[in-house]
């Protein structure tokens, strides 16, 4: 039989749980690193999209004020206008005679 030599065996053993050891700890690095980078990409992703949707809810939002200033600026008038017709007085209900009518016209224009 051939005597083993325990030593060397060993230090072999040795030297390969290292080299696996070095090898699993730059594999480790290697995996952080690229998964701090893809992280970072799917962030940088996501602020772009979420910067694109806040534009466009800013214009949409713009877009609504526009429409609500011609609103109001329509209503706006259409008030001035039944407020100019309310003051008219109308006598629908009065029965009156031609110089009744002549004089009623006489006090309108008058104002």
């Amino acid at each position: 039989m051939k005597n083993i030599n325990y030593m060397a065996v060993g230090a072999w053993a040795l030297l390969a749980l290292m080299v696996l050891f070095v090898a699993l700890s730059y594999g480790s690095k290697q995996y952080k690193k690229g998964y701090s980078k893809g992280a970072e990409e799917v962030r940088r992703q996501y602020q772009a999209a979420l910067n694109k949707q806040q534009e466009a809810a800013n214009k949409a939002s713009q877009e609504y004020e526009k429409q609500k200033a011609k609103s109001e600026i329509k209503q706006d008038e259409r008030q001035a206008q039944v407020t100019k017709i309310v003051k008219v007085p109308v006598y629908t209900n009065v029965c009156l005679d031609a110089s009744g009518v002549r004089i009623i016209n006489e006090a309108i224009s008058s104002r």
